[in-house]
């Protein structure tokens, strides 16, 4: 029998990758150990050079096989350990000083375009009708930021390099509650806190890739909510006054769900070597779908989500909390 070599290669590849990077987010793996681990790339070369040399001899696909999970594993880790290492990309410290932009809505309705690479960014309500956004890099160039009566943006110093292109940036940004908001966050690379509590999101869209991601939803109303989340981990928080509505893709990633016993739920939760722990709350499970006792889809407050993932897992009150 013929053996497709490359088909050999990429399908190993693919699943060693994943199985490692499952087995990080899980903590079957020492995240920290592995950390060190990926900066072995060059036995990348090292395996690829030894599958050629054998590559007309009986031990072809030996070599082939080898290759593929080297490969895959330091692939796997890279992936997995993405988060640690973005958050000390750029310089490895916070900028010293930050610009202070200050406005206002003047609607029941506000835009927010946020694009954030290499940094942290912080997000809180106020009472206050004005909003306020205090950036700074550590780079020569600053982030912009741009506020008309029904639009906030912020941009990154560089949004179209990769993030270590430029210096560190930190956002600390406050919105007023009185507004209703349409969200579109991006942020490559770094730390994500928003504080949402009392806010109402008619629709948000999250696409952190290689970030760490808390989300506190304290009596918050978020519905359209879409989050697209790469080699990272999220935790959620809800309290029995949230609404959340809405559906998370993640890939080589991890998210923990903290609510409190008796939240009305429904998740929907499928995927490749993906793991779903979401037995407790008193949930039932029928297929791929957990729903407590009593969920009412029309219900002004609970939780209702579709989680897809691949190498990835969800979590709903881990030990140790979100």
């Amino acid at each position: 029998m013929r053996i497709n070599r490359g088909l050999l290669f990429w399908g190993l590849g693919l699943i060693t990758a994943g199985a490692i990077a499952l087995a990080i987010q899980q903590g079957i793996l020492d995240r920290d150990t592995m950390a060190g681990a990926w900066r072995l790339w060059p036995l990348i070369l090292v395996a690829i050079g030894i599958s050629l040399i054998v590559a007309r001899t009986p031990a072809a696909p030996l070599g082939t096989a080898v290759a593929a999970l080297v490969v895959g594993a330091i692939v796997g880790t890279a992936i997995a350990v993405g988060p640690g290492l973005a958050i000390g990309c750029g310089s490895g410290s916070d900028p010293s000083t930050l610009a202070d932009h200050t406005g206002s809505f003047t609607g029941d309705a506000a835009s927010l375009d946020w694009r954030l690479n290499c940094g942290n960014l912080d997000v809180s309500m106020t009472s206050d009708s004005a909003w306020k956004a205090s950036v700074g890099s550590t780079g020569s160039d600053q982030p912009t930021v741009t506020g008309t009566p029904a639009e906030l943006r912020i941009q990154s110093a560089d949004t179209n390099g990769w993030f270590t292109d430029h210096g560190r940036e930190r956002w600390v940004v406050s919105l007023p509650t009185a507004p209703s908001y349409d969200g579109n966050v991006r942020a490559n690379a770094g730390k994500v806190t928003m504080d949402l509590g009392g806010s109402t999101f008619t629709s948000l869209d999250l696409q952190p890739n290689a970030a760490d991601v808390h989300l506190r939803l304290s009596d918050a109303s978020i519905t359209g909510f879409d989050m697209e989340m790469n080699a990272g981990s999220a935790s959620i928080s809800a309290t029995s006054g949230t609404l959340l509505v809405g559906s998370i893709q993640m890939n080589a990633a991890s998210v923990k769900l903290c609510v409190p016993s008796g939240t009305a739920m429904r998740i929907t939760a499928s995927g490749t070597a993906f793991s779903a722990d979401l037995g407790g709350n008193g949930l039932t499970h029928d297929g791929d779908t957990w729903e407590s006792p009593g969920y009412d889809a029309s219900a002004q407050h609970r939780i209702t989500l579709a989680v897809h993932g691949n190498a990835a897992s969800i979590q709903l009150n881990p030990d140790g909390g979100c």
